[in-house]
């Protein structure tokens, strides 16, 4: 699966759209980003995704389903991509991709803490 995973549109939040799958909450939005956060904030582990494809591909579902919570659906649906054709990539595309979502994974990241500083601030 060739795709251009590092287009900076990969790391797009739409923050009124998880605000929205939160029912306009914003503090319970806020933690909901914050359970993304320490998910994620680790990033993804290469060495163990590219040793365990189930757990590769769980990795990948839970990326995917979380992201569209929090409305980074450029990095879900990429996470859905991944999911569905891991098993038929090579290892070094599989590094890759692991690669470049991880690259796109801490700009949201970024994202995501620059939001919540702001929620912080306006208390």
């Amino acid at each position: 699966m060739k795709t251009n995973l590092m287009s900076s549109n990969l790391a797009e939040i739409d923050f009124s759209r998880g605000l929205r799958h939160c029912d306009g909450q914003q503090e319970l939005y806020r933690e909901v980003l914050i359970c993304y956060l320490d998910q994620f904030r680790p990033l993804l582990d290469d060495k163990a995704l590219l040793e365990n494809v189930d757990a590769a591909r769980l990795q990948f579902h839970t990326l995917k389903s979380l992201s569209a919570t929090i409305g980074a659906t450029p990095l879900s649906k990429l996470a859905a991509q991944l999911f569905a054709k891991w098993q038929e990539q090579e290892h070094d595309e599989r590094a890759e991709a692991i690669r470049q979502v991880n690259a796109n994974l801490a700009l949201v990241n970024g994202q995501i803490e620059s939001y919540c500083n702001e929620f912080n601030s306006a208390d």
